[in-house]
């Protein structure tokens, strides 16, 4: 009689911890949507940074642990984690490499963030596999890297949002992180229309993005435009947690 097969072994995930990743890989273009972007997140959450090697076995999450982790209904949670895993084969990582002496680009680096991903239909389950080509990003990670709780992202619903919180993250101990526009709207994948109306980028990006951390994590920032001429050339932003503001009293 034959054997039952037997599932490819993979790594439950428990809900919560933290989301480490370099800061090379903090300050590059993700192209995921808030579905992949949760996903990858809870993955990425799973990993030890002071690992050799990422895992032999896949990440596996399921539908109940994204609704928990989320705040999700079961029916949007499986729909949404369904869609992301539909998507996210296909969703590479955009990287600027270097800079000429002038600013101008001289090499774009683009990587999959994963190799396989199956998925159990009906029950919600998502098993994926880190793409070896980011393994310098996600382990073995002794310095230049980014720390943040998942918790205290779980509630963004906006991707220009968790992106401004993972790139505010990398500067804590500062409390000010400047970045150049081309920098910024890259890293924030914007529209072109922003791009060229900073009005609109302020409108619909920044403003409401810095509201939403203001409103659902323990950041509170503000921006200050830096002009070239006529030209908006910089954004600083200034921010503290609620935890430094405790510590200042």
């Amino acid at each position: 009689m034959a054997r039952p097969r037997k599932d490819t072994p993979a790594i439950k995930l428990p809900v919560g911890g933290n989301v480490t990743m370099h800061n090379t890989l903090i300050s590059a273009s993700h192209g995921l949507n808030l579905g992949e972007k949760r996903l990858v997140a809870m993955a990425v959450a799973k990993l030890s940074p002071k690992a050799v090697a990422l895992p032999g076995k896949p990440v596996r999450i399921s539908a109940v642990d994204f609704a928990e982790q989320f705040g999700l209904d079961p029916t949007t949670a499986y729909e949404q984690l369904r869609d992301a895993q539909e998507n996210l084969f296909n969703r590479y990582i955009r990287h600027i490499e270097h800079y000429g002496p002038n600013g101008q680009k001289t090499e774009v680096i683009k990587m999959r963030w994963i190799t396989s991903i199956s998925y159990k239909n009906g029950d919600g389950e998502v098993a994926l596999a880190f793409a070896p080509e980011i393994a310098q990003f996600l382990v073995q990670l002794k310095k230049h890297f980014t720390t943040y709780q998942l918790s205290k992202a779980a509630a963004l619903r906006s991707t220009y949002s968790w992106r401004l919180f993972e790139n505010l993250e990398r500067f804590r101990e500062t409390g000010i992180w400047e970045v150049d526009m081309d920098r910024f709207h890259a890293i924030m994948e914007t529209p072109k229309s922003y791009r060229r109306n900073f009005n609109d980028a302020r409108r619909f990006v920044i403003d409401p993005a810095l509201a939403e951390l203001a409103a659902k994590t323990n950041i509170t920032a503000a921006v200050e435009p830096i002009r070239r001429g006529r030209k908006i050339d910089r954004l600083c932003f200034t921010f503290e947690s609620a935890s430094q503001m405790k510590l200042a009293l």
